[in-house]
């Protein structure tokens, strides 16, 4: 990646050189999810249906947290900051309707909400039951366990309050859940079936979060051009956004803007364009970016234009 060596290697043009030069910083950055939505830097919520049907219920909650979970590990290193809320299930109500989640939206507060319909379970099917092996004493009625395995589709709704389309995505998921119950062994399958259906909860979190992996980040890298000159100040902020430090390199280069040189002002202020954008500051970066091409239009500026207004769009 483009680092401090990069710098050192170019030091020994700094004293014969009174132009400017430039060394090139390749970035992993965050990229629209796989569902098409942009949700870095947003705030979420998520909210599942409750029918009064207990399975269902129990699924959708269960679901619903480790959807959460899921998107809190991606987007705030884990910290629980995603609230997960019950909506009592209303007859006729139309959860995909872009009124119905912006009243939701209003309500809790925040860029972005999911809606999690109740799911729709199939026809159960139960596994041979298999002797729990274990070094301690286990109830007669336990000693055995059971895995079934329940179909279900699953709708879920998505409303982001920043997105230019302004529209309600709506997606479904099509799998199975495998919930388990213990037993005697000799219990009919419907008995089983029962059981297992009791604790559809606990595999139901896995759910929510595979629902989740269609909402995460993907990844790409990129490469940008980083302008400086010979002096102190522009190479501590070269090195500055080497290490990724765009606020520090930020900084300086704004103090370099005050010169009269318009070249240079012009590619301090390029410089700047980037820390906005790497920053998730488009419009900023923009500002500054036509500011640029005013006082002294460097070539690097064209690509750089390019990824900002592809980043806006989305």
């Amino acid at each position: 990646m483009g680092r401090f060596p990069i710098l050192l290697a170019g030091l020994s043009f700094l004293v014969v050189s009174c132009g400017p030069l430039a060394f090139t910083l390749d970035v992993e950055t965050r990229d629209v999810s796989r569902s098409g939505l942009d949700l870095a830097e947003k705030t979420f919520s998520v909210v599942y249906v409750d029918n009064g049907d207990r399975a269902d219920s129990s699924f959708a909650a269960s679901a619903a947290d480790g959807f959460a979970q899921k998107l809190e590990s991606e987007y705030f290193s884990g910290e629980r900051l995603i609230g997960v809320y019950r909506l009592d299930s209303i007859p006729g109500a139309v959860y995909s309707s872009k009124d119905t989640l912006l009243n939701l939206l209003m309500d809790v507060s925040t860029d972005v909400v999911f809606l999690i319909e109740p799911p729709v379970l199939g026809h159960a099917v139960a596994g041979e039951p298999v002797k729990v092996k274990t070094g301690g004493k286990i109830p007669a009625d336990s000693s055995y366990l059971s895995e079934i395995d329940v179909p279900f589709s699953v709708r879920l709704y998505v409303y982001d309050s920043m997105n230019q389309a302004d529209s309600v995505y709506s997606y479904i998921g099509r799998s199975s859940v495998k919930p388990v119950a213990y037993t005697d062994g000799r219990q009919s399958d419907s008995v089983v079936i029962a059981k297992a259906i009791e604790a559809i909860g606990e595999p139901s979190a896995v759910i929510g979060q595979r629902l989740a992996d269609s909402f995460v980040s993907t990844w790409k890298n990129e490469s940008y051009q980083i302008i400086y000159y010979g002096g102190d100040r522009w190479l501590e902020a070269a090195v500055a956004a080497s290490d990724y430090r765009w606020k520090d390199a930020l900084d300086i280069w704004i103090s370099l803007t005050s010169t009269n040189n318009l070249q240079k002002r012009s590619c301090a202020e390029y410089n700047i364009a980037v820390a906005c954008y790497m920053m998730r500051e488009y419009g900023l970066a923009l500002e500054w970016l036509d500011r640029s091409d005013a006082d002294y239009p460097v070539a690097e500026a064209r690509s750089l234009r390019q990824k900002i207004s592809s980043r806006m769009k989305k």
